[in-house]
């Protein structure tokens, strides 16, 4: 009898292990089912921003090409439907940002004090952009030339390039410049206990725009505010006033933002919003809520269009050429 009751418990104890090892795997094939399926919608997401955004494109290179298409414009975005979510497309303007082969060496200074760089640091990335971008290889007072860089190559894979940046991406390769300035960091915020994202260069600047100024009326908090002498204050006003209605020229800025008129940063504002020269294309996945975002560069550029060759008639028009993706 004793031995029987030993057999029922040794049998209650295995069948609780086999239980208690069934459910972890069932749990861990669930927490590996779930991943997959999270992965599944973000590429899936992935490749609808992407297709969305070259359909845009190919409108844009040739008009009507959406014509027809179930397409819903809103608050200033196009909406692509699809049958697992959607796809928001809006165009971009460099002229929000700051053009780093534009810049003044005051505006750039000012730009590095806003994301807290050190003074001394500040000055020597200052010099080496200035270095970088000029056609001589003669070092400022705190920047750097081809000798800095360990180099005696000539050519386009020469270091600094002695050009303008063709790339975001390129301002990594100048002297001084650490990823955490270009890309931004977390840190702890002490008043809210909560962490937040503190942008990077690349964040507030762009190569395409042509311009030491940018749009008043587009332009995020983090780049007015990065501004030579403008404070907070002015750039609350700023946001505020236009949400109310978009500065139309500078004098209806310096009158509605009677601040600046004093200020610096009025000389590095426009209210001229240029030609777009990107789209920024973000999905969402209705099921998951997984979204990813993508951006296609283009450029624009004029060129003759012969219609005749005797006698010789030509119109001048535009050639949009793809740029590039950034993912």
């Amino acid at each position: 009898m004793k031995n029987r009751g030993m057999v029922l418990i040794t049998v209650l104890w295995v069948v609780l292990v086999i239980a208690f090892i069934s459910f972890s795997l069932a749990a861990a094939a669930r927490v590996e089912l779930t991943a997959s399926e999270n992965s599944f919608d973000s590429d899936r997401a992935f490749f609808m921003a992407k297709s969305a955004a070259d359909a845009m494109f190919r409108n844009i290179q040739k008009p009507g090409s959406l014509s027809g298409a179930p397409i819903v414009q809103e608050d200033g975005a196009w909406i692509f439907p699809f049958e697992s979510g959607e796809v928001r497309v809006q165009y971009e303007w460099n002229t929000n940002l700051i053009d780093i082969n534009a810049a003044t060496d005051e505006l750039l200074a000012s730009m590095f004090d806003s994301l807290g760089v050190d003074q001394n640091l500040r000055n020597e990335l200052v010099d080496c952009i200035l270095d970088w971008r000029d056609i001589d290889d003669i070092p400022s007072l705190n920047g750097a030339e081809i000798t800095d860089y360990g180099q005696v190559i000539v050519g386009d894979r020469r270091l600094p390039r002695n050009g303008p940046f063709q790339s975001l991406d390129e301002l990594l390769l100048v002297k001084h410049m650490t990823p955490e300035i270009f890309y931004g960091r977390v840190e702890l915020n002490p008043a809210t206990h909560q962490y937040q994202h503190i942008p990077g260069v690349r964040d507030l600047i762009t190569v395409r725009s042509g311009l030491n100024q940018i749009n008043v009326n587009n332009a995020s908090r983090d780049v007015l505010g990065a501004l030579p002498k403008i404070t907070a204050g002015i750039v609350e006003r700023i946001v505020t006033e236009r949400a109310v209605k978009p500065f139309t020229n500078p004098d209806d800025l310096s009158m509605r933002v009677h601040e600046l008129s004093n200020s610096p940063a009025f000389n590095y504002l426009t209210t001229e919003a240029g030609n777009p020269t990107g789209i920024v294309s973000t999905a969402t996945i209705r099921s998951s809520s997984a979204a990813r975002t993508v951006h296609l560069d283009f450029t624009r550029a004029r060129k003759k269009q012969i219609i005749l060759y005797e006698p010789l008639f030509y119109k001048d028009v535009e050639v949009i050429n793809f740029g590039g993706w950034r993912f």
